[in-house]
Formats: C-alpha cells, structure tokens, sequence
C-alpha cells in the first residue's frame, strides 16, 4: 500500500514537471490575448537582448578564428575590399519595419507619425556613405560605448515589461510545480529500502 502511494506521488511530480513547460506556453498566449502590449514589448526586449548576444559571440568567433565564418566584404583585391558593418544590416532592418509599422497602424496616427519617419530616413540615408564606410573602431576603447549603450537599452527596455501578468502567472505555475517536484524526488529517495532503514532507526 505505501509503496503504491509513492509510485502515484512519484508519477503525479513527474507530470506536473514534465507539463511546466506546456503550462507556461499556455500561460503565455493567455496573457498576450488579454494585454497585446506587454508581449510586444517582451518580444522586443527577447530579441534585442538574443540578437546583441549572437552578434557577439559571432564577431568574437570571426575575430578568434575559432567559427568557420568570415565578415562581409564587398569588393576585389584591386580595388580594395568593403567590409560591410552590421549596422548596415540593422538600419536597414529598422527602416523596414518602420514602413510596415506605419501601414498597420490607425490612419490617424499614421498621418502623425508618416512626416516624423520620412525626415528620419532622410537624415539617416543622407550619410549612407559615412555610415557604410565607417571606421571600425569595434575593438578598441571607444567600441566600449557600443556596449554602454546596449546596456542603457536593455534597462529602457526591462522597464517596458518589468511586471507583466505574464511573469506573476509563470511564476504561480513553478511554484505549484516545485512543491510536487520536491515530493517526487523524496519519493524517490525514501523507497520500501530507506522505509525499512528509517524503522530500523
């Protein structure tokens, strides 16, 4: 009978375990269906920060020779090669998305908002030359303000999601699983052979 009640405590711990992830994804979509807001925010704040960590790892790795990668350069040996920055590639990006931003958002802010992106592109491509050929100064101390500035982002950002609904119901759902985790482990600890040992204390 005791060893029967193990196995169910046992098995109950391992299920509720083994569903956390589940019940999190749940939680997630629930909370992004109530506050649309707070996701898009924690999806910026996701990739930004995953993104910042890649890059990196992958400049570190090109630098190191230890990733089968090399930079992107345009350009023969003659003529000299272009090394094309990932700032390229992200200014594009932004450029993108702000476009499309501006298309599926309401018209009235859209009308507010289309004047403020076109100046903005426009100051910005209008130094497409300085900001393709910059001087790469990744590695040396200045580069430091790359870093200072990510770090000044990554706060602005963690305020925009510092207590989402999403986190306190993540948060109900580890805690309703710890406990049965725990009982299952100590279960598992205490079979009919440390029962046995513990009478014979």
């Amino acid at each position: 009978m005791i060893a029967t009640i193990m196995r169910a405590s046992t098995t109950e711990g391992l299920r509720s375990l083994a569903s956390l992830p589940g019940r999190l994804r749940a939680r997630y979509r629930e909370t992004a269906a109530e506050r649309p807001d707070e996701e898009i925010n924690f999806r910026v704040l996701s990739s930004f920060l995953a993104t910042f960590v890649t890059v990196r790892l992958i400049t570190h790795g090109i630098r190191g020779n230890w990733l089968p990668l090399k930079n992107v350069e345009l350009g023969g040996k003659g003529g000299g090669q272009l090394h094309i920055h990932h700032l390229v590639w992200g200014i594009l990006s932004l450029t993108g998305c702000g476009y499309l931003g501006l298309l599926r958002t309401g018209l009235t802010w859209r009308r507010r908002l289309a004047p403020v992106y076109g100046a903005g592109v426009a100051l910005t491509f209008d130094e497409f030359a300085l900001w393709l050929r910059l001087e790469d100064d990744y590695w040396s101390s200045e580069g430091r303000a790359s870093v200072d500035a990510v770090i000044v982002l990554s706060a602005l950002f963690g305020l925009a999601v510092a207590s989402p609904l999403f986190w306190q119901r993540a948060l109900d759902e580890v805690v309703k699983t710890g406990p049965q985790a725990v009982r299952a482990a100590d279960s598992g600890s205490t079979g009919p052979t440390g029962l046995q040992a513990s009478k014979g204390l």
